[in-house]
């Protein structure tokens, strides 16, 4: 996301940078057919940082802020399984790197083929996805249109501050809660919340460029690891459905194993980067970009 909200009239910056993310996935969405899955994809990202920018003001939207939220919740989610297929073979792509013997043998190449062509059927083939991207466009200009509508009264940081300590205090708790739950879903909650910081993150590095990019650098790091274990867990209910699509027994087992090795290495790096991360007190962390945004104005 190249959007960043600079420290002059945050109110305007916040229009400003919504109504860009709004025209990038419109654009994205409008993609050729060989490129829609992409497309997709990209339009979705939109999605996940024009929310994350929505909690950034929560406090002051009010009761715009869960209407908005949903909405941009609910467009992402009609446009999810187009996009499902080309991400396992992502995932496959990303194990193939870390096990690159076993996976140039010839059986792990044939499901590497099986899962190339389900993804390119799957751009082709999802069921009235012309009809959602029209939706998806409509619902999208509609919010350009709401923005002005939005009460964004407060004055410099302080349009921010509420929802930098609520987004960081949030992952600070999914964090602790994955120190003592490593199922899937409690990991996919922390990354959500791990998402949200970087992109805040990103938004506001302006105040302080220098800091602000090593730490959203970290979040990113820490957003991927997080993401490829997800993608991994996505692939062992994949296997468990589809078995024929990964080959005989005997091969998914050593997929099997290779997968929670990885899925372990991941896991381990990224409860330590969390670990630094989020160290602070929530209130300790936003007084110091508190700070950064005070000294940047002068």
């Amino acid at each position: 996301m190249g959007y960043k909200l600079r420290p002059h009239d945050p109110a305007s910056e916040v229009r400003k940078v919504v109504r860009q993310g709004i025209d990038n996935a419109i654009e994205a969405l409008g993609a050729p057919v060989a490129e829609r899955a992409e497309g997709i994809h990209q339009a979705r990202k939109r999605f996940k940082e024009l929310r994350a920018l929505l909690r950034l003001v929560r406090e002051p939207l009010g009761r715009e802020f869960k209407r908005e939220n949903q909405r941009l919740r609910d467009l992402g989610r009609a446009l999810a399984e187009s996009r499902d297929a080309a991400a396992m073979l992502e995932c496959w792509d990303l194990l193939a790197e870390r096990f690159p013997k076993p996976f140039a043998e010839e059986g792990l190449r044939k499901t590497r083929r099986r899962l190339r062509d389900r993804a390119r059927r799957s751009e082709t083939e999802t069921s009235g996805i012309d009809e959602r991207i029209v939706d998806a466009t409509a619902e999208l200009q509609s919010l350009c249109n709401r923005i002005e509508t939005w009460t964004l009264d407060e004055n410099g940081f302080e349009l921010f501050a509420a929802g930098v300590k609520r987004t960081y205090a949030d992952g600070c708790a999914e964090l602790a809660k994955a120190r003592l739950d490593l199922s899937d879903e409690q990991l996919h909650q922390w990354r959500k919340r791990v998402k949200d910081h970087w992109y805040q993150t990103r938004l506001l590095a302006p105040s302080w460029p220098t800091l602000m990019r090593l730490r959203g650098d970290t979040l990113k790091r820490l957003a991927d690891m997080l993401g490829d274990d997800h993608d991994l867990a996505m692939m062992l209910q994949l296997m468990q459905r589809t078995p024929d699509l990964f080959g005989e027994p005997d091969q998914l087992a050593r997929l099997e194993v290779m997968i929670a090795e990885r899925r372990s290495e991941l896991q381990s790096s990224a409860l330590k980067t969390g670990g630094e991360l989020y160290v602070d007190a929530p209130d300790a962390l936003v007084a110091r970009w508190r700070r950064y945004w005070s000294d940047a104005q002068r």
